[in-house]
């Protein structure tokens, strides 16, 4: 008798069909409107817009509290001005570029580029009066024109 070991041509086409089935179906989960690289990019897109309008409002509390202390103090109090929020959103998030601040439309737009996502926030200031600080009201965020 002639015994002979090995796998047979109908297992070896079940498995190749098996594994064409798990490629198909790791494909669709990747890509894809729903898909995870999707999902990623939206993720990222989404966490630099919460990000950037947290920097901005920290720079504005950190301006308005030194006003404060300034005024208390007897020191010279420093409006909220576009280069402070500047410096304030530099020093405070060094990783954050092209940081700017264009007061021309409104609402004022806070642009930066966070992990290479350009993103705007939108300000609306209001100029203080009779040695009251300016305000300003930190609105959405978005993606900057272009993205």
């Amino acid at each position: 008798m002639n015994k002979q070991k090995g796998i047979t041509l109908v297992a070896l086409v079940i498995t190749i069909i098996v594994l064409l089935i798990l490629a198909g179906v790791t494909m669709a989960a990747l890509s894809g409107p729903n898909g995870i690289l999707s999902n990623a990019v939206k993720a990222n897109e989404e966490t630099a817009k919460s990000q950037a309008r947290e920097a901005v409002s920290l720079a504005v509390s950190e301006i308005l509290t030194q006003y404060y202390v300034d005024d208390t103090t007897g020191g010279t109090p420093t409006d909220i001005t576009t280069a402070g929020v500047i410096a304030s959103i530099e020093k405070n998030y060094p990783d954050f570029e092209n940081v700017a601040v264009d007061s021309t439309p409104t609402p004022t737009k806070v642009t930066m580029t966070i992990n290479s996502v350009d993103v705007e926030v939108a300000v609306t200031v209001t100029p203080g009066g009779a040695g009251k600080p300016s305000t300003w009201s930190i609105g959405a965020a978005s993606l900057a024109a272009g993205d």
